[in-house]
C-alpha cells in the first residue's frame, strides 16, 4: 500500500511540475466580460443601447452591440454604423490635434496663449501667470465651470467658435498650475488655437490630420453635426423613455456634437496604442503624467487622466451629455484599449455603474485583483482636515454655484490618524493616515489634504480632475443648508398659524390696515419662498432630469422657480420696514410682534443665504 500510494503521490507532483503554466486572459477571452454583463445591465438599468469596442495593439479583437438604437424603430445597436456621440471624449481628440502642432513648432506648450489670438485675449487676472497650452489640455488654467445652458438643439444656430469664445469668457478664479479644475471652456480655447496655427478649421483639420489618417469614415467633429447614423440618446424618467431637448453645443473641441461610430472609436484606440498614426513621442506626451494634484495621486495626461485597477495603469477619458455615455480606456501595458459607448443612463450614473462593473470584470480577467494590504497607520493628529469642503469645479457667477449644496463634503477625525469623509462616493468612508496628508481606505483608495496660506484642500485619488477647498464656517454649505432649513420650517409654521389665527380671532379682533398690509406681506413672501423650495425639491427628486434642466435651460419649472426670488426680495423689503412700524405703533399684543419679527428674520435670512448662490436677479435667467 505504502509503494502504491508513493508512486501516486510521486506521478502527481511530476504531473503538477510538468504542467503547462496556465495561460492568462487575452483582451479577446477577457472580453466575453462585456456579453455577460451588459445585457442584464442596461435592462436593470433602463438603457436602449450600448456598444464595446476591445482592441490589442492595432487589431479589433472585439466588437458588440447590445440593445437598440432607437426605442421608436427598434433598430439594433451596430458597431459598425451607429453613430454615437463621444461628448468629452473629444477632448483627447484636441489634444492630439495640438500636440500635432506642437511637434511643428506652430505652437508651443509654455507661451501665452494671448500671443496667438486675435480677436480677443484672455485677462490678466493673475499677473507673471499666463494661460498657457499646457495649463489648457492638463484643466489647470483655472477657469470656473459654466453649465448652464452648455447643450444646445441640434438645429440650433451657433456661433463660430472664435465669437462663442469672446463671448461666453467664463472667470478665471484660480492660478494657472494650481489645481486641476475641469474646464470645457479651456479645451475649446485649445482647438481655437489649433486652428489659429494650422490656419484650417478646427473640424476640417480633425478630419484629415485625425480622422482620415486613422481610417475613421464615419466620424465628424463639424457643427452643426452632419446627417450621420446617429443613435437617439435617451432619459428614463421612471417609467418611460424621453428624449432630451439638447445634447449638441457651441464647443466642439470640448466634444460638443462629436459622432463617431464604435467601429472607428477602434482604430482611434489602436492608433494611441500602435505609433504611426501618431508618432510615438505624441503619445507618450498625450498619455503621459503631466499633472498631479498631489506627488502622490494619480496625474493628468493631455486630454486623458489616469487611475490604478488590479495593480494596471489606465489611461482613460469619459464623456457625456444628457443622452449619451462614452468611455475610452487604455491599458498600455497590455497593448489594449476598451471603448465603450451608451444611448441611455448618462446623467443618472446609470451608465457609468454599468461601465464600472463591466471594466472591472473585463480587467479582472485579463490580471486579476491582487489582494490589499493593509494600510499601515501613522499615527498623529489630523483634526487640523476636519471641515466642510466644496467642490472647486463651480460656476461662481451664476445661480448654477447651487451645486455647492448638493456636493460638499464633509472631514471628521476618527481616531489616532484616521478619518472619516461623507460626499465622497457613497456613504461614509474611513481614511488611515500612511504618509503625513495622505490617507488610504481599505479598498486601497487614497485622498491627500494641501496646506498652504491657510487654505485646505483635499484631492481624490479616484479623479485627478477635482479638488475640493475646505470652506469658514459661514461659508460652508452645511451652514447653509442648516439655515435654510430653520427658515423653511419658521415659515412653514407662519403659512399655516396664521391664517388659522385669523379665522379663530375673526370678527373679535380690528387691526389696522397697515397691520392687516403687514400680514398679508409677510405671509405672501412666506408663500412664495415654500413654492421655490419645493420647485427645486421638485427638481431634484429627478437628479437625471435636474442636471438635463441645468445643462439645456429647456425648463418651464426651473424657469418659473428662478422668477421665485425675486418676487420674495420686495416682499422681504416690505416686512422688515413693517416689522418696525409694529413695534414703533404697537400693532398687535407683544407675543405676536416677536413672532413677525422672527418671520421677517428667517425671510431675510433664507434671501441672504440663496443670494449669495445668485438665485436672486433676473439677470440669471437670461
Amino acid at each position: 500500500m505504502f509503494r502504491i500510494a508513493a508512486t501516486a503521490a510521486l506521478l502527481t507532483i511530476t504531473t503538477v511540475l510538468t504542467a503547462p503554466a496556465a495561460q492568462a486572459a487575452t483582451p479577446a477571452s477577457a472580453a466575453a466580460a462585456f456579453d455577460e454583463v451588459i445585457p442584464r445591465s442596461l435592462a436593470e438599468h433602463h438603457i436602449p443601447g450600448a456598444a464595446v469596442v476591445v482592441v490589442e495593439g492595432g487589431k479589433t479583437v472585439f466588437s458588440a452591440g447590445y440593445g437598440v438604437s432607437s426605442v421608436d424603430t427598434q433598430a439594433k445597436v451596430d458597431p459598425e454604423r451607429t453613430g454615437f456621440l463621444i461628448n468629452s471624449v473629444g477632448k483627447s481628440i484636441t489634444a492630439t490635434a495640438a500636440l500635432q502642432l506642437v511637434e511643428q513648432g506652430k505652437l508651443a506648450l509654455d507661451a501665452d496663449v494671448n500671443t496667438y489670438l486675435k480677436s480677443f485675449k484672455i485677462p490678466e487676472n493673475f499677473p507673471g501667470r499666463p494661460v498657457t497650452l499646457f495649463s489648457l489640455l492638463t484643466h489647470t488654467a483655472g477657469f470656473e465651470d459654466r453649465v448652464y445652458r452648455m447643450f444646445t438643439p441640434r438645429d440650433e444656430k451657433l456661433p463660430t467658435l472664435a465669437e462663442h469664445l469672446a463671448n461666453e469668457m467664463p472667470t478665471r478664479v484660480r492660478p494657472p498650475g494650481e489645481v486641476a479644475l475641469y474646464s470645457n471652456y479651456g479645451f475649446a480655447l485649445a482647438g481655437h488655437l489649433v486652428e489659429l496655427a494650422s490656419g484650417q478649421s478646427y473640424a476640417d483639420y480633425v478630419r484629415q490630420h485625425i480622422f482620415e489618417p486613422s481610417g475613421m469614415k464615419d466620424s465628424s467633429v463639424a457643427q452643426p453635426t452632419p446627417d450621420v447614423s446617429l443613435a437617439t440618446g435617451y432619459r428614463w424618467d421612471g417609467s418611460a423613455q424621453v428624449v432630451p431637448p439638447a445634447n449638441f453645443g457651441p464647443e466642439p473641441p470640448a466634444g460638443d456634437g462629436n459622432v463617431a461610430t464604435p467601429a472607428d472609436m477602434g482604430r482611434y484606440l489602436s492608433a494611441n496604442l500602435v505609433p504611426g498614426t501618431f508618432s510615438r513621442p505624441l503619445l507618450d506626451q498625450l498619455h503621459g503624467a503631466r499633472f498631479r494634484n498631489d506627488p502622490r495621486l494619480p496625474a493628468m495626461g493631455f486630454g486623458f487622466s489616469e487611475r490604478y485597477l488590479n495593480g494596471l495603469r489606465l489611461v482613460e477619458k469619459i464623456g457625456d451629455s444628457p443622452g449619451f455615455l462614452s468611455v475610452l480606456e487604455l491599458i498600455p501595458e497590455k497593448n489594449t484599449g476598451v471603448y465603450l459607448a451608451f444611448n441611455g443612463g448618462a446623467f443618472s450614473g446609470d451608465a457609468a455603474a454599468v461601465t464600472a462593473e463591466v471594466v472591472k470584470a473585463f480587467v479582472d480577467r485579463l490580471q486579476p485583483a491582487a489582494p490589499v494590504p493593509t494600510p499601515v497607520a501613522l499615527a498623529g493628529d489630523v483634526s487640523r482636515f476636519e471641515g466642510s469642503y466644496n467642490n472647486t469645479r463651480l460656476d461662481y457667477d451664476s445661480f448654477t454655484k447651487v451645486r455647492a449644496l448638493a456636493g460638499g463634503v464633509t472631514v471628521a477625525a476618527d481616531g489616532d490618524g484616521a478619518l472619516t469623509t461623507s460626499g465622497l462616493g457613497e456613504g461614509t468612508r474611513r481614511w488611515t493616515q500612511t504618509e503625513p496628508g495622505l490617507f488610504t481606505d481599505g479598498a486601497g483608495e487614497r485622498i491627500a489634504f494641501r496646506e498652504s496660506g491657510g487654505q485646505v484642500l483635499l484631492f481624490a485619488g479616484d479623479d485627478p480632475n477635482s479638488s475640493y477647498e475646505r470652506m469658514s464656517w459661514l461659508e460652508s454649505s452645511s451652514t447653509h443648508l442648516l439655515i435654510l432649513g430653520v427658515a423653511l420650517l419658521l415659515l412653514l409654521g407662519a403659512l399655516v398659524f396664521w391664517p388659522i389665527r385669523a379665522f379663530v380671532r375673526r370678527g373679535r379682533e380690528r387691526n389696522p390696515a397697515g397691520a392687516r398690509f403687514a400680514t398679508v406681506a409677510a405671509w405672501s413672501a412666506a408663500l412664495a419662498v415654500l413654492l421655490f423650495a419645493g420647485g427645486f425639491a421638485l427638481l431634484m427628486s429627478d437628479l437625471s432630469a435636474a442636471a438635463v434642466a441645468l445643462t439645456s435651460g429647456h425648463s418651464p419649472l426651473l424657469s418659473v422657480t428662478l422668477l421665485l426670488p425675486d418676487v420674495v426680495l420686495p416682499l422681504t423689503g416690505a416686512a422688515i420696514v413693517c416689522t418696525a412700524l409694529a413695534w414703533l405703533r404697537g400693532w398687535w399684543n407683544t407675543p405676536a410682534r416677536i413672532t413677525y419679527t422672527v418671520v421677517s428674520v428667517a425671510l431675510t435670512a433664507f434671501l441672504g443665504v440663496i443670494a449669495s448662490y445668485h438665485l436672486v436677479g433676473l439677470p440669471y435667467l437670461a
